[in-house]
């Protein structure tokens, strides 16, 4: 679609409107794939009383242009870089626009404050930045609770140093220590499921940076059952999910994170709480632990990508929602340099990035500043000084500020968790440095050099603007090494686009003593697609390399090759069924499990075996599946959909133990996606009419895993295929109908289910697998 041409045309909807700043006006634009870059004019939706736009603009007025000229470029950006300059010494705050006002264009003038320049090393030694602060903290103590779940306002009040806000953060500290129950108590109330995490992992920072400031030992214990809670309840591989990890029966903790999976965007705040508890003084046997399971699990990160939504591969970029921000904390307060130093650079990088974010892009902008100072004032300094538009325009004419949803959407707050002028008033007072998150401890020796910053900044640069088109072959080749995941990635995509000769180059860069450049080869080559099938050996053979992750991206280019890398499908099996001892996650087995077996769909496409397994030495196919079903990433288990159609009878006695296990147990990571490798186990035993698939299907119907209902309408298609055979298990169905009441499309299968059981006259013959379930074949 094209722009509307808002002078003729009124958009049916209007709610997605952005805040114009301090102007006091909201407009519409028009944006295509949540971004506003196509936008060519604003139309005004709402102008508030007494704001410096009432009395000049009317809702339905169209902003065509500023300083007498139209938009030729992004409306919303024009409009926040012209804020900040109305707002200079020499702007006077005078703002003129060009208007069109019921048929007629006209030029106006709005009258803003006159705040200041922004200095080069903003919001250090940053007189703009600091009556910023100064105005947004003056609003914010008038609604300190506001939206404000998270305790952010707090946050930034403790930041602020001012004295006169103490006792206000005072009596919220200590209002959550009151309520906050003991250290039994609140693992006994908190490990049953629920939600607790986010609440938890964000109290306990709040609490810890206020001991920190003031040493009020009367929050003391609340922190106690907050640490302890969050670190008994981590998964094992050291994530958290939307709730905590209860204990077994036999009382033993960190299981797989049920029934959801893990999500980084609260185990991340649970992390830093835990380290800045240790700072407190905190004694507890499983807070060690827990800071250094988490501690692995992320820097796996390191060198590979963003931060991803739960215990999945690296996402190819700098950041998402804030969780590569809020990793470089992490490390930052444990004084890990090497993994300061990535995240913060990547987080310097993402300045183009930070509008997009799963549920919303709330969380970016609480992290996003203040992770960046992780890297030193001038990576800080830089990242905001590419966001000055858009801070500008998340400012209110009353100093207080808005989140600003991705595609427009204004709200105060981030589901009503987080106070929007807490969020950015944090990293306003970055400079002041008055508690942990805002760098009081900050080791230098950890902040980015000039070089690292200026290559963070250029990282990003060409974002919507399709440089990588525009630059040479040599140019391409040589962002195949670069630093950043995604300047990598975009070099190699652009490669395989063209019909450049550069086979041999990929080939040699694989052996490069440049880590960064064997990967970026190595995803060029995959890139290449058939082009690249003379590279076969060379790219297979780095699938034992002793760089785990160029494993991971070997085995990557080997799927996207597709159906021409089988000449090397021996191979691509053998490593498959190895086990790699330094990968907890188990991740290039798990890209193998993508290569060779995955059915196609919304994670790219199908493996070489995903349609026929046809003429596979059993043995090689065997040792496969065994490893992947035994992978711990539910994803990566689940890939075996397609090969568990496939198999044959005299396949399935031999793997029986392997697909009778896969469905019994919940592989330990990615505990969402466990459903797929299961329910795929008894739709294979139904279609042999496997005996033990019946009681297994009934199995399947009671588990409260996610995605319950689609469980139980495919293991009742599964108990269908049996017919009358199934009449064992009835009284186990009538039990369950009483259960199923209340979902009513899943009931009324049931008893469809039943009714076929009951009546069946001429039930299918049953082949049992109890002679082959205790032993492994071939």
């Amino acid at each position: 679609m094209e722009p509307l041409d808002l002078t003729r045309t009124t958009p049916a909807k209007t709610d997605n409107s952005y805040n114009l700043g301090p102007t006091g006006a909201l407009g519409w634009m028009y944006v295509e794939a949540g971004m506003t870059e196509k936008s060519r004019q604003i139309l005004v939706t709402a102008v508030e009383k007494g704001s410096p736009a009432a009395g000049v603009l009317e809702v339905g007025d169209v902003i065509l242009g500023l300083f007498g000229k139209p938009f030729t470029q992004d409306a919303r950006k024009s409009f926040g870089w012209a804020i900040g300059e109305a707002e200079t010494e020499k702007g006077r705050g005078f703002l003129p626009l060009v208007v069109w006002h019921q048929g007629k264009t006209e030029n106006v003038e709005l009258k803003l404050q006159a705040m200041g320049t922004y200095s080069e090393t903003s919001p250090y030694d940053c007189p703009k930045a600091k009556k910023i602060l100064e105005q947004g903290l003056a609003v914010m103590v008038k609604s300190l609770g506001k939206e404000n779940s998270l305790h952010i306002n707090e946050l930034a009040l403790l930041a602020s140093g001012r004295p006169e806000h103490l006792d206000l953060v005072r009596k919220q500290a200590q209002q959550i220590a009151a309520n906050t129950p003991e250290v039994e108590a609140l693992w006994q109330e908190s490990s049953k499921g629920g939600m607790a995490t986010w609440h938890h992992g964000y109290n306990n920072l709040f609490l810890c940076e206020y001991y920190l400031a003031t040493g009020d030992k009367t929050v003391l214990p609340a922190i106690h059952s907050y640490t302890t809670t969050i670190a008994r309840g981590q998964g094992v591989f050291g994530t958290w999910g939307h709730g905590y990890v209860p204990p077994t029966a036999a009382g033993q903790l960190h299981g797989p994170v049920p029934p959801y999976g893990p999500v980084n965007a609260t185990g991340l705040p649970c992390l830093i709480s835990l380290v800045l508890a240790e700072n407190c003084g905190i004694e507890e046997p499983e807070l060690k632990p827990a800071i250094a399971r988490a501690s692995k699990f992320f820097s796996y990160y390191v060198g590979k990508g963003f931060v991803p939504y739960g215990e999945h591969r690296p996402g190819v970029g700098h950041d998402d929602n804030g969780k590569t921000s809020m990793a470089a904390m992490a490390f930052a307060l444990q004084g890990q340099q090497a993994e300061t130093q990535f995240f913060s650079k990547m987080v310097t990088a993402s300045y183009e990035s930070r509008e997009w974010g799963h549920t919303g892009n709330g969380f970016s902008y609480l992290w996003g500043p203040i992770a960046a100072n992780c890297g030193g004032p001038k990576a800080m300094a830089a990242f905001m000084k590419e966001l000055r538009w858009y801070y500008d325009l998340a400012r209110r004419w009353d100093g207080s500020f808005v989140n600003v949803g991705t595609g427009g959407g204004v709200a105060s707050s981030y589901h009503g968790m987080l106070g929007a002028t807490g969020c950015y008033l944090l990293g306003y007072a970055v400079p002041l440095k008055r508690i942990a998150l805002t760098g009081r401890d900050a080791h230098q020796e950890n902040w980015l050099s000039d070089p690292d910053v200026a290559e963070a900044i250029a990282a990003e640069r060409w974002l919507g603007d399709n440089a990588h088109a525009k630059r040479t072959t040599a140019q391409l080749l040589t962002g195949l090494g670069s630093w950043s995941p995604l300047d990598r990635a975009w070099s190699a995509r652009e490669l395989g686009q063209r019909q450049d000769s550069v086979l041999p180059q990929l080939v040699a860069m694989t052996k490069s003593d440049n880590s960064r450049a064997r990967l970026g080869a190595v995803n060029a080559l995959g890139q290449l697609k058939t082009r690249a099938t003379p590279a076969l050996d060379a790219i297979v053979s780095l699938l034992d390399h002793d760089d785990r992750w160029l494993r991971v991206q070997a085995a990557e280019a080997l799927r996207t090759i597709g159906a021409d890398a089988r000449p090397v499908l021996p191979q691509m099996l053998q490593a498959a069924a190895g086990r790699d001892e330094s990968d907890q996650m188990q991740f290039a087995v798990g890209a193998l499990a993508y290569a060779l077996f995955y059915p196609g769909g919304a994670y790219g496409p199908r493996g070489i075996l995903a349609q026929s397994i046809d003429g596979v030495p059993r043995d090689q196919l065997y040792a496969a599946v065994r490893s992947v079903a035994a992978n711990p990433d539910s994803a990566a288990r689940g890939c075996l959909r397609s090969t568990y159609g496939l198999l044959t009878l005299e396949d399935v006695k031999v793997l029986a133990p392997t697909i009778v296990t896969t469905i019994n147990e919940m592989p330990p990571a990615n505990t969402m996606f466990s459903k797929g490798v299961r329910l795929a186990g008894i739709q294979a035993l139904a279609r042999l009419h496997i005996e033990e698939g019946i009681p297994l299907a009934v199995m399947m119907m009671k588990l409260t895993d996610w995605g319950k209902g689609y469980i139980v309408m495919t293991s009742l298609d599964v108990l269908k295929q049996y017919r009358g055979a199934a009449k064992p298990v009835l009284p186990e169905l009538k039990k369950l109908e009483v259960s199923f009441r209340k979902m009513k499309a899943e009931h009324a299968k049931l008893l469809e289910v039943m009714a076929l059981i009951e009546n069946d006259q001429n039930p299918p013959k049953l082949i049992s697998l109890k002679d082959y379930l205790d032993k492994e074949g071939p």
